[in-house]
């Protein structure tokens, strides 16, 4: 599992995200990647090295309208690109409305995760001993795209 950072705007060379990536490969298995909402050439070389490419967007037509902008720019670079939708819904919306508004295929919805929201004061992350709704869709999600890419 590979992060940006959440805060400023830390620009990193195409070259440190192509090294850390083939190094993440030549470990084996799969090289999950949280990416930053802005495309820089850090994050284009990481798209550009990615099988697929999955959006969360929240269920709110604000989150739906600044994802819409997200996936415009990342599609540009990644060709396969779907969306999970996360709830609460706004009224109006559902999962598939997102989907089609986006114009991205539909892998879900992103359950609910009880704690997620609150502190964590030294426990483990939520997903973290591989039960619970969010860990199960993540597991559904990669044996899926394992299986679609060939790999199982």
């Amino acid at each position: 599992m590979l992060s940006w950072d959440r805060g400023d705007c830390v620009a990193i060379p195409p070259q440190a995200v192509r090294a850390v990536l083939a190094a993440a490969r030549r470990r084996g298995g799969t090289v999950v990647v949280d990416l930053p909402r802005r495309i820089d050439d850090g994050v284009a070389e990481a798209l550009a090295q990615l099988d697929v490419g999955l959006l969360v967007v929240p269920a709110e037509l604000r989150a739906v309208a600044a994802a819409g902008r997200v996936a415009s720019a990342v599609g540009m670079v990644l060709r396969d690109l779907r969306v999970a939708v996360r709830g609460p819904y706004a009224p109006g919306l559902d999962d598939r409305e997102v989907s089609r508004l986006l114009g991205l295929p539909l892998v879900g919805e992103v359950p609910l995760e009880s704690g997620l929201s609150r502190p964590h004061e030294g426990k483990a992350p939520p997903g973290a001993v591989g039960r619970g709704p969010l860990a199960r869709f993540c597991r559904e999600f990669l044996e899926r795209a394992l299986v679609e890419a060939g790999g199982v």
